[in-house]
């Protein structure tokens, strides 16, 4: 029964590696987008406008229901900074469904921050995954921050025959998916814009 729900949790895990994935490149396209000058990408600004506050909540919903299945369901005991994670995502989830239903586009003034916060946590608690940074014996003393349950589409590990650490391919933990929501959160209510909005910006400006 453990050794199924190994593979179940594990499957799982790849699962909202993928998405997590698919929420980072998508921060990235919107970035891109912001960035190029071009009719194109205003109008794929434009059409992210009209769904941004609905998306933002889907990806901090998924993001949260993901993290409270796998202490729950799968057993997983969240760390240090999973907890502090926990907090700015969870709160972020309330807010931006009670703003999607609301259709209230004033809500980033309130979540960016949270996210901002977040994203900020993620990437310490990457770095601690690495080995990059030490962690803390307020990590240590109830579950390591730096060892992850699972890791999907790379390694993060001390090889047993050499004792050193590897680090191969491109290695998705829980704080990666927390820092890829994070990011898609702030470029979703940050970067798109109606197209009137532009249009006046322009009208300004000249």
């Amino acid at each position: 029964m453990q050794g199924l729900l190994a593979v179940n949790a594990a499957t799982v895990h790849d699962v909202f590696a993928v998405l997590a994935l698919v929420a980072l490149g998508g921060a990235v396209l919107m970035i891109v987008a912001r960035l190029a000058p071009v009719t194109a990408a205003y109008q794929f600004r434009h059409h992210l406008h009209r769904v941004q506050l609905p998306l933002a909540a889907l990806v901090a919903s998924t993001t949260t229901l993901g993290s409270l299945w796998f202490s729950e369901s799968a057993g997983w005991v969240p760390c240090r900074f999973c907890w502090f994670q926990r907090i700015f995502m969870y709160s972020a989830a309330v807010v931006l469904l009670v703003a999607a239903f609301r259709r209230d586009r004033s809500v980033k003034w309130y979540v960016v921050p949270l996210a901002g916060i977040g994203l900020l946590l993620s990437a310490w608690h990457i770095l601690i995954e690495h080995r990059i940074v030490e962690e803390s014996a307020s990590c240590t003393s109830v579950t390591s921050c730096a060892n992850a349950y699972v890791v999907s589409f790379g390694r993060l590990e001390f090889d047993q025959v050499t004792g050193e650490f590897v680090r191969s391919g491109f290695p998705v933990t829980l704080a990666v998916m927390a820092f890829s929501a994070f990011a898609a959160i702030i470029t979703l209510l940050l970067i798109p814009e109606s197209l009137d909005d532009v249009d006046a910006d322009l009208t300004v400006t000249h």
